[in-house]
């Protein structure tokens, strides 16, 4: 069945974002307008939602499972959860109207798996996800220079995106040779010479007493269950800040905070998501043996 040219939204004058004025309307209004570059990064891919049905200043919940009473034009995959010892139809979202539907769900925060539905076992995406003690994004923003280095010495092509929070990921696009266990190898590899360029700014503790101050590298995004946020999804938080893609020469100017479900239609046509849909279209390289070397 195909989907519909238009979704009709409910209760449209709904505010999804109070703080920021953001009505359920203005909303899907907002994914319409970034679906062309949002979707490369969410096609084929089981993805996981955050919803706030009565706005993200009330009660929000995770969700895996596609709902109930979805149209039948929504795609899905049939996952095997251990965990819940079940298996779990999740979604995946293939087209504009999917998106936009989602959005009238009031699902305010997509996250895509590194793994495509054709193939669950084999990671297509390296995630370096750079978290920084608050208030201490210009550390972030060293830090990534740092993966920039590395990344380029290993000939890995790769984009840069705000969290929409405190953070910076880097996405590293890779063929689909690895298994979860390989792909996981990598991204500890690659976080640990990172780390060991700037012990003491950069650790991969993950327990925040070990951190002492520094920006951890956490690997944890790399695996089949793992998720990452996507570019263009906005946050639960008052001001709705988005995940947004930027460009490496704009890394000492960036404001997280200026990138919003307000500000982004007006820079979609900067240098940065001209990159990501490069990046996301784009032949993808082997993950190098010599990754998995121990660092000098």
């Amino acid at each position: 069945m195909r989907p519909p040219a238009r979704i009709e939204v409910s209760r449209p004058d709904k505010q999804l974002w109070p703080a920021s004025g953001i009505t359920k309307r203005r909303y899907v209004d907002y994914l319409e307008a970034v679906s062309a570059h949002m979707l490369p990064w969410l096609r084929g891919r089981p993805l996981s939602m955050v919803r706030a049905p009565d706005g993200v200043g009330a009660e929000r919940y995770f969700q895996k499972s596609v709902p109930t009473y979805a149209p039948p034009w929504i795609r899905t995959v049939r996952i095997h959860a251990p965990s819940a010892g079940r298996d779990v139809d999740y979604v995946v979202c293939e087209d504009a109207a999917t998106l936009a539907w989602l959005g009238n769900q009031a699902v305010v925060e997509f996250h895509p798996a590194p793994v495509r539905r054709d193939r669950l076992d084999r990671l297509d995406l390296i995630v370096v996800d750079i978290d920084p003690p608050e208030g201490a994004f210009d550390a972030a923003v060293e830090v990534t220079r740092l993966v920039l280095e590395v990344l380029d010495d290993l000939g890995l092509p790769c984009g840069i995106k705000t969290t929409g929070g405190k953070g910076i990921h880097v996405v590293v696009p890779v063929q689909r040779r690895l298994d979860e266990s390989g792909t996981r190898r990598a991204a500890d590899a690659l976080a640990s010479i990172v780390a060991s360029r700037a012990p003491e700014l950069v650790t991969t503790a993950f327990r925040k007493a070990e951190r002492r101050g520094r920006v951890m590298l956490d690997p944890s995004r790399n695996g089949a269950g793992a998720t990452f946020v996507a570019p263009y999804s906005p946050r639960a938080s008052d001001l709705g800040t988005v995940s947004f893609p930027i460009d490496p020469a704009q890394l000492g100017a960036v404001d997280p905070g200026a990138f919003t479900l307000l500000t982004v239609p007006g820079l979609l046509g900067t240098q940065g998501p001209r990159r990501w849909r490069e990046l996301a279209e784009g032949q993808r390289p082997r993950v190098p043996a010599r990754l998995f070397r121990s660092p000098d």
